[in-house]
């Protein structure tokens, strides 16, 4: 079960294109879920900007600042105009709470995203064993 049904195809907040949800370093007061459109994520490095991830319907971010009271880790930007559900900490907590399958599916989601950033540490690890053996 996700967070986003048909039923919230229709509300939310209207965001057009090109605009910075949040940016890196920012206090994290609210996540968002995505109704309709697409949003980027993305982190500056000393190469340039790197992108981390493209979301669509269904989706939802910018939790973790939310979860662990810390800075954003990341830029959020709308790609296309996109319609948002803005849930506060406080919401959050209270749909956690009172619905434990909202929290199951949040859990579940954030395991899937840590399962794959062990398998890119693992891709990256194994590339640069290569590298440094063909020195």
């Amino acid at each position: 079960m996700g967070l986003a049904g048909s039923a919230f195809k229709d509300v939310g907040k209207e965001f057009p294109k090109g605009t910075v949800l949040f940016k890196e370093g920012d206090e994290g007061k609210q996540m968002y879920l995505i109704n309709s459109g697409e949003v980027k994520l993305s982190r500056k490095t000393p190469q340039g900007d790197v992108v981390l991830a493209r979301l669509g319907f269904g989706e939802f971010f910018g939790e973790m600042s939310v979860i662990t009271n810390k800075p954003r880790t990341d830029t959020a930007e709308a790609v296309t105009d996109c319609r948002l559900n803005v849930i506060t900490k406080d919401v959050l907590e209270t749909l956690v709470a009172g619905k434990p399958l909202v929290a199951l599916s949040i859990l579940k989601k954030l395991m899937f995203r840590l399962e794959s950033a062990y398998d890119l540490i693992e891709d990256l690890y194994v590339k640069h064993i290569k590298l440094d053996k063909g020195k």
